[in-house]
């Protein structure tokens, strides 16, 4: 397989361009939904979701980033481990239905979170699915199936949850908007892979390939069902501490905040098959790719973070409703977090590319447990607040942990790094000063407007990007 700068970008512009619309739809949707429902109503349904995350990582057990690597480098084997890997998971369903029959109903007493969690599982089974053909697909270097499917798929969310929603139907209405979505989405993907790419998907099991798969997934199960239990423990620690009202509280910044994940998620997506390449052809190119997707994520990231700092007072209040005041507190201490949380991104994929699996593993693990002791200790006392301290502290640690691996894996001039971070920061730290300056002469939302020029001016005026690098980017683009 050949892989080029202009196909990367290619890839990375159809994702990002499908998942930024994809976000903004969500955005709304969710902020329509928060404040229609009210924070104890919001709170049952965004617990069920989680609860719905977590199965929808047990049933992948880490297939998917082996599904991508090993066809990413012979596309010729695409249909024998996409065939393995959906007979593996149609078993696994089996299972953990015998399992959901048997402990539902006992887990969860209440009959709406109940029913809401039952309608969460079946969207986990169908996400799921849906994950493993667009990963065969992505594989082969074509992410622009995967980027219809997912402006695709909020359309239909809105369309029937709006509906739900003005037509003042229960939340267990609400949330089948959700699952019809999901059924296309894995029908779609299942099309496409078959119908477009070629690649033939039936039941198969030969034991030799799914030894050779499972063995291969072993890492990156452990890591997934670290990163399931690290993104959703704060909001099942808060549903049973303080209950429906905080999760629906906490869910708001959260949202917000991990709303910026597609940015970084559409890099990987079209860098992670190139890191596995590079490792093992061009190592020069490997270190190379890293740099420049730090950059880019930092830059991207500090503005985002700081301006939604300054404006998280006013901003609140005007989308959610006074009823969301509450929110404010942990958003602003979730975005601390942003800017490590982009990072992130690419240092797992490097490391996963480069066969530090079992590294990066341990990594996660030992986050999840810090931060399980975090939350276990500040959510009884501090609630909300305690449970965004818990998830900035544990993003951050993990970070400092993959860049130490990293140092020793890439070839990268890291004083340069360091002096473009220093000066980033700076740049942002005058935006966020600009934002709360201007806000005293102009409404917030247009403050937003001369503070961002005075980012972008910045940026130029310290040298933190150059006519060349501007260039270079604009370029990237547009080969």
């Amino acid at each position: 397989m050949t892989l080029t700068g202009s196909t990367i970008a290619r890839n990375t512009l159809f994702y990002s361009a499908a998942l930024t619309v994809q976000k903004l739809l969500s955005f709304f949707y969710f902020s329509f939904l928060a404040r229609s429902l009210g924070s104890v109503t919001t709170g049952k349904y965004f617990f069920a979701l989680s609860v719905g995350g977590i199965v929808a990582g047990i049933i992948d057990v880490g297939l998917t980033p082996v599904l991508v690597r090993e066809t990413a480098k012979d596309t010729q084997q695409a249909s024998r481990l996409v065939s393995t890997i959906i007979t593996f998971k149609l078993i696994l369903v089996s299972m953990l239905t015998v399992l959901a029959v048997l402990f539902v109903h006992r887990l969860f007493p209440d009959p709406v979170t109940r029913q809401l969690v039952v309608a969460a599982l079946i969207i986990a089974v169908f996400d799921s699915f849906a994950m493993t053909f667009f990963a065969t697909i992505r594989a082969h270097q074509n992410l622009l199936y995967e980027s219809i499917s997912a402006i695709l798929f909020y359309c239909i969310v809105i369309a029937l949850g709006t509906y739900a929603i003005i037509q003042r139907y229960d939340v267990r209405v609400i949330i089948l908007a959700l699952l019809a979505a999901s059924f296309w989405n894995m029908l779609f993907g299942y099309l496409m892979l078959t119908k477009k790419i070629g690649t033939r998907v039936r039941v198969f099991w030969e034991s030799v390939s799914a030894k050779s798969i499972a063995y291969a997934a072993i890492p990156f199960a452990i890591a997934a069902a670290f990163i399931k239990v690290y993104a959703y423990l704060d909001t099942v620690m808060l549903k049973y501490f303080v209950g429906d009202a905080a999760v629906g509280i906490y869910s708001v910044p959260y949202k917000i905040t991990f709303a910026f994940q597609f940015i970084p998620m559409a890099l990987v997506a079209a860098l992670y098959p190139a890191f596995s390449y590079y490792w093992k052809h061009n190592a020069e190119e490997l270190g190379r790719s890293f740099a420049k997707s730090f950059r880019y994520l930092l830059i991207v990231s500090l503005p985002i973070a700081g301006g939604l700092f300054a404006v998280a007072p006013a901003l609140i209040p005007f989308v959610y409703s006074d009823a969301y005041t509450y929110s404010i507190a942990p958003l602003m201490i979730l975005l601390v977090s942003l800017p490590f949380l982009f990072i992130n991104f690419p240092i797992g994929s490097l490391l996963n590319a480069c066969n530090r699996q079992t590294r990066q593993t341990i990594h996660l693990g030992v986050t999840m447990l810090c931060n399980a002791a975090l939350n276990y200790v500040l959510i009884p006392r501090y609630g909300v607040i305690g449970a965004a301290v818990a998830s900035t502290v544990s993003t951050i640690f993990i970070f400092f942990l993959g860049m130490f691996v990293v140092a020793k894996l890439v070839r990268v001039e890291w004083s340069s790094v360091l002096r473009f971070s220093a000066g980033a920061i700076a740049v942002t730290l005058a935006m966020v000063a600009s934002v709360f300056f201007f806000s005293t002469i102009m409404p917030w939302f247009l403050a937003v407007v001369p503070a961002a020029i005075v980012y972008i001016a910045g940026l130029y005026i310290l040298r933190v990007v150059t006519k060349h690098d501007a260039i270079e980017f604009v370029r990237l683009f547009k080969r």
